[in-house]
């Protein structure tokens, strides 16, 4: 069986005082109405696991997971992705579909259907406002190109930014 557990809570669940990187802290897990609720306390506050905790252990709070990197809005991004929309370099192709995937988290784009156009799986989508329809050919990527491309992103969204 696989749970779903968050990671730690950014306060003590007790006291309301903010965890800092390197902090220990004990969590427990408990039912309420029906779900699993992870709770955090600081190491100060700890008094030992409530009888109904199904479970309890004790971690340290890891360095921040936040990064410099800018917040690219989805309209800017959509900008982008409409600029890319004819290029037949390969990578900028790769690169829209990228863009098409998280402007899809992001809200910004509506998957409609997904068509066969020469011989490849092809997604229409159309945008939140009403703009398009935009086909984007699924491209094969690995991982790596996937993470190169989202650099290259952030890197042109740190540039514009300064």
């Amino acid at each position: 069986m696989e749970f779903n557990i968050r990671p730690a809570a950014k306060c003590c669940a007790k006291t309301g005082q903010p965890f800092r990187p390197g902090d220990v802290c004990w969590s427990i897990l408990i039912e309420q109405q029906g779900a699993l609720v992870r709770q955090d306390f600081s190491n100060e506050a700890w008094e030992g696991p409530p009888p109904e905790a199904i479970g309890h252990w004790r971690c340290l709070i890891p360095e921040s997971n936040e990064t410099n990197r800018p917040k690219l809005d989805a309209d800017s991004l959509f900008d982008y992705f409409l600029q890319l929309s004819d290029s037949p370099n390969i990578v900028q192709q790769q690169y829209r579909y990228v863009l098409a995937l998280l402007l899809l988290r992001k809200r910004r784009l509506v998957l409609e259907e997904v068509v066969e156009f020469d011989d490849r799986p092809t997604m229409r989508l159309v945008g939140s406002a009403g703009e398009g329809p935009f086909d984007v050919p699924e491209e094969e990527l690995n991982e790596d190109q996937i993470e190169r491309l989202q650099q290259q992103l952030f890197d042109t969204g740190r540039a514009t930014a300064a």
